[in-house]
């Protein structure tokens, strides 16, 4: 008798602990591809979310399940933490011209986590018509996390957001095992993180500008097992004209398959920028026709000519290892390494670096206002 009250009491106790669903179906969400998703999922956390967590996010799901859904209006979470937003179904970004800001944005937020076996697909050709990134240029962004520290991102696809994909603002969070799928054009950023400590691997990105990419700030990031389709590539930056207190260090990418893009590694800035990257190792690259494999330029300035140079801007120990493959079948330089004039970029490393050209056109290197080693044309510190 004592053994079986104990085996009830602990059961009880067990349910006590079970998790928290909290079905957007019961609150007012319609799988109908017509009805907007967002108010439900709002609606979710307010009545049924809040106030039930604990401090472990798998304790209380917020569910999206399977089906079709219209997504017309913004989801935005403020000042949330410790639950689990599941994406299991279908959400269909409906075309709305006046639409901005970002469609699931979370504020100020902690230890959440997004995962799923759903697509969110922005349909963001209807906001880009005839490829003019110009006709709507404040069309909405898909995830943002801003301030917020110790999420896990995973497995809802991402599909051609009217702009950019996932912005990760904070420390400590990682995006892992994930496809984002959009247009071979730009304004289509897969990955932009910044903070201290993020972690993004095995995710696929197919697009036409930014794979994985380091903004200021940030002291410590780690990139490792991704595959970048057409896009622009792993960078640093870009910094943008009078761009001051750049800070980024300590970060680090590894295992990269890069695949017909318009960039592989490149770290840029305009010449009017200030402030110091530090400490950036690039190792086991594969390229694969890449514009430009490897590019560190102080005077990257897209689409229009440099404003005179009044930065201060200096990288400090870049490494390159291990990088194989093939630039595109243009004249462009397989490396281009440009810094400013008594700010020279010091430490720049190349090991193991074989590069070639496309369709045997030969392959150049250039080298101004740099230091290192492992090219003939960088003379030594």
């Amino acid at each position: 008798m004592a053994l079986s009250k104990f085996l009830l009491a602990l059961a009880a106790a067990s349910g006590a602990f079970a998790a928290k669903t909290c079905n957007v179906l019961n609150y007012g969400g319609v799988a109908d591809n017509s009805t907007d998703i967002a108010p439900a999922i709002m609606s979710a956390y307010t009545n049924c979310v809040a106030g039930s967590t604990t401090s472990n996010p798998a304790d209380t799901v917020l569910l999206v399940p399977s089906g079709t859904y219209a997504l017309q209006t913004a989801v935005t979470l403020t000042n949330v933490a410790d639950f689990t937003i599941e994406i299991d179904g279908a959400l269909n970004l409906v075309f709305n011209a006046s639409l901005t800001g970002t469609l699931f944005s979370f504020d100020d937020c902690n230890n959440i986590v997004w995962q799923g076996s759903g697509t969110i697909y922005g349909h963001g050709d209807l906001w880009r018509p005839g490829g003019n990134l110009g006709t709507y240029p404040s069309r909405p962004r898909l995830v943002r996390f801003q301030n917020c520290n110790n999420v896990d991102m995973s497995g809802v696809t991402l599909n051609n957001s009217p702009m950019f994909h996932v912005t990760i603002i904070g420390n400590n969070n990682v995006a892992h095992n994930m496809q984002i799928v959009a247009d071979h054009i730009g304004e289509t950023d897969g990955f932009d993180m910044s903070g201290n400590n993020n972690y993004v691997h095995d995710v696929s990105v197919e697009n036409g500008d930014e794979c994985v990419t380091v903004k200021t700030p940030t002291d410590g990031f780690v990139a490792e097992n991704i595959q970048c389709f057409y896009s622009a590539g792993c960078n640093i930056g870009s910094f943008g004209n009078n761009v001051t207190g750049v800070t980024v260090q300590n970060i680090y990418y590894k295992n990269i398959t890069q695949h017909n893009g318009d960039g592989g590694i490149v770290l840029k800035s305009y010449p009017t920028a200030s402030g110091l990257v530090k400490n950036a190792t690039y190792i086991d690259f594969t390229f694969t026709n890449i514009a430009y494999p490897i590019q560190v330029s102080d005077f990257w300035c897209p689409n229009e000519a440099c404003p005179p140079t009044t930065g201060n801007l200096t990288w400090e120990d870049i490494t390159f290892s291990s990088i194989t493959g093939t630039g595109d079948n243009s004249t462009r330089p397989i490396i281009d390494v440009e810094c400013i004039s008594g700010y020279e970029c010091t430490g720049i490393v190349f090991e193991n670096v074989d590069l070639t050209k496309e369709d045997g056109v030969t392959a150049t290197i250039t080298v101004s206002n740099a230091c290192g080693s492992g090219l003939s044309q960088l003379p030594a510190c």
